[in-house]
């Protein structure tokens, strides 16, 4: 499936492929049949373009969205790098390989306080150690518990997407109750998204109208601030464009 907003982000995607694989080069020889393990992965093609599209509808300089989106995209490799671990493996001392692959994650999510600091952004940090608690809850959720498709990615991939949104919103400056709305806009448009990638179109239609809702009142509540989000909503249409569109309006 694609996506017809990705089209104009593709050299700042270039970008983060780029800073991506140089941010990992110490270790790139043993990551680089991980890092193909994962090119049939939408969701890591996806979530740096939302990054992009979070941070460039405020309005943010074109390095920090690049930096932000080199960051989630190292941090959905690390934690896609621990979830190919099984239970039952972790326990294993005597599988190299598997102990060599738990490492490279290790390393990899603590390349994440670097970036961070490298893109200006440490302030979000505490934000960044909520969303990986959500996404460690998450993985019990799904190998653990018999829970819905929905109830896993609210708490495995959602937190990505609304993560992305609320740190934009605190590096623009944005009040409080501003980022937290811009936050709910991010959660939301994840779960239409993923739900998406799953064939549950259903589901993804309610979190659709949703978005609908919530942009309207993002707008509402930086009425003096131009930051063009009507663009925004033509382009989530054209994402879900596979849903009857009246049913949206």
């Amino acid at each position: 499936m694609s996506f017809a907003f990705t089209r104009e982000l593709e050299v700042e995607m270039s970008d983060i492929e780029n800073k991506f694989r140089e941010s990992l080069k110490p270790w790139w020889a043993q990551l680089a049949n991980l890092h193909n393990k994962l090119q049939g992965d939408q969701s890591f093609q996806l979530i740096p373009a939302v990054v992009l599209m979070a941070y460039k509808y405020l309005g943010m300089e074109r390095d920090v969205r690049v930096a932000m989106g080199n960051l989630f995209k190292t941090l959905y490799f690390a934690n896609r790098i621990h979830s190919m671990v099984s239970d039952n493996e972790e326990g294993q001392i005597h599988n190299q390989e598997m102990q060599f692959t738990i490492l490279i994650g290790d390393y990899i999510f603590g390349r994440v306080l670097k970036l961070l600091l490298e893109a200006g952004a440490d302030q979000v940090l505490d934000d960044f150690a909520h969303m990986i608690s959500l996404i460690n809850e998450g993985q019990v959720i799904k190998h653990k518990l018999d829970k819905s498709p929905r109830e896993v990615l609210q708490k495995t991939s959602a937190p990505f997407y609304s993560t992305a949104f609320l740190t934009a919103a605190k590096l623009k400056g944005l009040e409080p109750t501003q980022a937290t709305l811009y936050a709910e806009v991010g959660f939301n448009l994840g779960m239409t998204l993923e739900l998406s990638l799953i064939g549950q179109k259903m589901e993804a239609l309610d979190y659709l109208n949703n978005t609908h809702s919530l942009i309207d009142k993002f707008q509402i509540a930086t009425l003096d601030n131009d930051f063009e989000l009507d663009k925004l909503v033509q382009e989530m249409l054209e994402m879900v464009s596979f849903f009857d569109t009246a049913a949206v309006v």
